[in-house]
């Protein structure tokens, strides 16, 4: 006869095994990798070097500056040069007046004293006019010549136009300005007359002033 179950002396189903626990290695889930900030692990990537366009250019602009400069300095140096050459070759005479110049190429004689023919100065002396105290000279320059001679006279500045323009010709050009009259002569392709007439209240005790100016140029110039 089978047991019951209520037979404490049956036997039942078996146990379970106790829990044996399985030891494994952890594996952390896998993220893209992210990098380092600067000064921790990894060396910064170096900084991409500024382009040197600008400021070649800039040296280019300043040494072209820097020349120009220096050619001025030059310039000015060899100007300054002639003028002292030019003032220690000139040659006043204390008592007369009369001033002399003479270099290479360049000779003058300033002299208040000094006569004129009308070969000379290429057209007549205004009848009665005295020579001008200054304003008259003799030049030559590198085989050209300039003589130039100024006059004072009473009559008024309409009469003295009036005058040279008939002494000169019809061919002659008349150009008035500011109460200066300028007559001009060209007799040929190196030579030329010009008279220039002006007359100021408060100058020369309001007489007419005449200044004779005649300019042969060089053959081959």
């Amino acid at each position: 006869m089978a047991d019951s179950p209520q037979n404490p002396g049956s036997q039942g189903p078996p146990a379970p095994p106790p829990f044996q626990p399985v030891a494994s290695q952890y594996q952390p889930p896998a993220y893209p990798p992210v990098a380092a900030p600067p000064g921790y692990g990894a060396p910064s990537p170096a900084p991409v070097p500024a382009r040197s366009g600008g400021s070649s250019a800039v040296k280019i602009i300043l040494i072209i500056v820097g020349v120009f400069v220096l050619l001025g300095v030059m310039v000015v140096a060899v100007i300054g040069y002639g003028i002292y050459k030019v003032r220690k070759a000139i040659h006043v005479d204390g008592s007369t007046g009369a001033a002399t110049l003479s270099v290479p190429g360049m000779s003058m004689n300033a002299d208040p004293g000094m006569k004129f023919t009308a070969s000379e100065l290429g057209t007549e002396i205004y009848p009665g006019a005295e020579p001008k105290k200054s304003g008259s000279m003799r030049m030559s320059i590198a085989g050209s010549s300039v003589v130039s001679a100024a006059f004072l006279t009473s009559d008024p500045v309409d009469k003295v136009v009036s005058f040279y323009k008939d002494k000169l010709g019809s061919d002659a050009t008349s150009m008035e300005f500011g109460g200066t009259s300028i007559l001009t002569s060209k007799m040929n392709d190196h030579e030329q007359v010009s008279v220039t007439i002006v007359q100021h209240a408060n100058q020369q005790d309001g007489r007419t002033q005449i200044q004779i100016q005649h300019t042969t140029a060089a053959q081959g110039k």
